[in-house]
């Protein structure tokens, strides 16, 4: 017997499934020795949490793209061999693809100091009881289960935080 393939629109259908669930975007300070280009990272497949968070929020958009070379969100892959950005560029659709796509805007008291060298999407995090009402932003302190570590990014160079800016971060998972 021989394996199924899984199709794009078995792909979307996982898309739709994760789009339904909790869903948070975390920030962390990781470890300063990951600014060192060259040393070692952390094997990013086998983590199950973040190292050091500071929290994490609900994001504000969460829907479905398609790859499109005229399109409005562009997702940065990294540098290349050369040191160029290499992007590419999305359009938001309103069908299920297999392309998952959030955004999450953090307030300027979210997590308003220190450095994020690591952000991970989660799935599943449960909130404790008695919190305010439409809070979005949540320490992990007031974090029950983490939840599954769906998807992790260690960010060279790191960000400083600052509370005089709003981040705003953008993710494509590919499903």
């Amino acid at each position: 017997m021989s394996l199924a393939t899984l199709t794009n629109a078995g792909r979307a259908a996982f898309a739709l499934s994760l789009s339904q669930q909790p869903l948070h975007i975390a920030l962390a300070q990781g470890l300063p020795e990951w600014e060192d280009t060259e040393a070692p990272l952390p094997d990013t497949v086998t983590m199950t949490a973040l190292t050091n968070e500071l929290g994490r929020r609900v994001p504000n958009i969460v829907g479905f793209v398609l790859p499109d070379d005229e399109g409005g969100i562009v997702i940065s892959e990294g540098l290349d061999a050369n040191g160029e950005v290499h992007t590419t560029r999305y359009r938001m659709v309103n069908d299920p693809t297999p392309y998952l796509y959030m955004q999450v805007a953090y307030d300027l008291t979210d997590a308003p100091s220190g450095t994020i060298r690591q952000m991970g999407i989660f799935v599943g995090t449960k909130v404790k009881e008695g919190l305010p009402p439409g809070q979005r932003f949540f320490a992990p302190d007031e974090i029950e289960e983490q939840g599954l570590l769906l998807a992790v990014e260690i960010l060279q160079p790191a960000i400083p935080r600052n509370p005089q800016v709003r981040q705003m971060v953008e993710f494509v998972l590919p499903v």
